[in-house]
């Protein structure tokens, strides 16, 4: 069953092979989840221009895929202020 329009067929054509060979075997995923042609021809065309295609041998996340998703910690300066003198006074004891 050919899924992929001719503007994602394209773009995986444009591809290494090891890309080109995941994004192919997406086609039947896609076909057996009934996605339709046009969500997951659109769907590949992402990827290819993002280069946003998964590493094989990539299963565990790590801290530096989600640089700049959260936003920076921050100390409030009243929980500073009032933890400093109790971590002071049991250093000192």
């Amino acid at each position: 069953m050919k899924l992929f329009n001719d503007q994602a067929l394209h773009a995986i054509s444009q591809m290494d092979s090891v890309d080109a060979t995941y994004c192919s075997k997406l086609e039947q995923r896609f076909a057996n989840m009934g996605v339709s042609s046009k969500v997951a021809s659109d769907a590949v065309c992402t990827l290819a221009q993002e280069d946003a295609i998964p590493q094989v041998g990539s299963w565990a996340a790590t801290p530096s895929m989600f640089k700049g998703i959260f936003g920076k910690k921050t100390k409030s300066a009243k929980a500073s202020q009032v933890a400093a003198p109790v971590f002071d006074e049991a250093l000192t004891a």
